[in-house]
């Protein structure tokens, strides 16, 4: 006897959809470690692949969606800033800190220059819209910085880790 399919309720889509999103979160950064791709590469290949089906008849736009793209990218920014803070577990120090102070201070306006250069003489964008590329992938975004951190952390005398 064959029954008739009917579609699941956006609930329970939603729940299986963080579910699938938690478990991903879990377990892929184990088995991607000696591969050269990140949690949000995957992520984005995921969610370009869903969107690419036939059956999918959504389809986001930005532009046609301009708040919900605003709110969506505050939300994403603060959880990778949360997550990369949550990471730093050495207490401030000047000189701990020395890598930080010179990706700041350094390399991040070194890249936003050479990034602006290139996207406003090679690719010809208006020089605003080549400044906010570069500043996007400046090399100390909170993805990249979560994958700088080192070591526990140290007691308050710097000598003996704490377990």
């Amino acid at each position: 006897m064959d029954l008739p399919f009917t579609a699941p309720e956006p609930y329970i889509l939603m729940l299986t959809g963080a579910g699938f999103l938690i478990a991903l979160v879990a377990w892929l950064p184990l088995a991607l470690k000696k591969l050269p791709l990140s949690l949000p590469i995957v992520c984005i290949l995921i969610g370009a692949g869903i969107f690419c089906l036939p059956e999918v008849k959504f389809r986001p736009s930005p532009i046609n969606y301009p708040v919900i793209t605003e709110r969506f990218s505050e939300f994403v920014v603060i959880i990778a800033l949360m997550g990369a803070g949550l990471k730093l577990d050495r207490p401030f120090h000047w000189r701990r800190w020395g890598v930080t102070w010179r990706l700041l201070a350094i390399t991040m306006p070194l890249g936003i220059g050479i990034i602006t250069l290139m996207g406003g003489a090679l690719l010809g964008l208006p020089w605003s819209i080549a400044l906010l590329l570069a500043a996007s992938l400046a090399p100390t975004d909170p993805v990249l910085a979560a994958d700088v951190q080192v070591g526990p952390p140290w007691t308050c005398n710097g000598f003996v880790p704490v377990t």
